[in-house]
Parts: structure tokens; C-alpha cells; sequence
């Protein structure tokens, strides 16, 4: 950080994560009040309805689309307790898969290239999100 520029100020890391996570969340909650709208107005055949369940299942029903908000949020009002929000994210993403089972959420029933690297690359922007934010924290940035 520039010696003229005053603590409070922002770097362009903070407002691309802030914002990247605070449109992913957004979209995650939108999704969810779409599958819960098509799930309770019916309509749907049963297989439709069970990807829409595991769906629904994937996001804990909302709630992590909802801690992504939170996460941001506090990471744009440089917070401390966005630590903690986005290493939970982390935690609960990565041992998800493992108590409701591979198959069972969306992605995980077949194993392509695109598939893998698409998850390589979301748990290494979280990781890395995780390690900046701890960084931010330890200098003192976070109040």
C-alpha cells in the first residue's frame, strides 16, 4: 500500500473478490428461489424433481449462495470475520461431496476434464481468496 493513500482504502483484490463472490451468491439465491418456485407449482417429471432436490441439497439450501454474501460483504467493509466466513465456505465445500456422497450432487456422477478442472480452479480461487484473506488480517488491515 502507497505511504499517501489512506488505510481505509480498498485494493483492486478486494472489490474483484467482493464482487465476484456478492454475484455469486446473488446467483446462487436466485437459483434456489427458482427451484423451490418450480418444486411447490409443480409441473416437473421426477427426474426433474430429483436433480432440482440435490440441487437445493448442493447449496445447503440456500445457505452457502447466502454466506457468499456475507463473506463479501465483510470483506469489502474489511472486516475480520471474513476470515473465518470464507475458510467456512472452504470447509463446508470440500466435505460436502464427502457426507452426502459423490454421486449425489450435480457434477460429481462422471469424472471429465472440464468437470475436474472446473473444481481445481474454484477450490484454488477459494484457497487463494482464503490465503489473501488471512494476509489482509495478520497486517492489520482488517479491523
Amino acid at each position: 500500500m502507497n505511504p499517501a493513500q489512506p488505510k481505509s482504502s480498498r485494493s483492486i483484490w478486494v472489490w474483484l473478490i467482493s464482487i465476484f463472490y456478492l454475484g455469486f451468491g446473488v446467483s446462487g439465491l436466485m437459483t434456489v428461489a427458482m427451484v423451490l418456485i418450480l418444486l411447490y407449482r409443480g409441473g416437473a417429471g421426477p427426474e426433474e424433481v430429483n436433480s432440482m432436490k440435490t440441487l437445493l441439497q448442493a447449496s445447503l439450501w440456500g445457505l452457502l449462495p447466502a454466506a457468499n454474501i456475507v463473506g463479501a460483504v465483510s470483506l469489502f467493509l474489511m472486516r475480520r470475520i471474513a476470515f473465518p466466513i470464507f475458510t467456512g465456505l472452504l470447509a463446508v465445500r470440500l466435505t460436502l461431496p464427502v457426507f452426502s456422497g459423490l454421486s449425489s450432487l450435480p457434477g460429481f456422477s462422471g469424472t471429465t476434464t472440464e468437470m475436474i478442472g472446473g473444481y481445481v480452479l474454484g477450490y484454488g480461487i477459494l484457497i487463494a481468496v482464503c490465503i489473501y484473506i488471512y494476509r489482509l488480517r495478520q497486517t492489520g488491515v482488517l479491523r
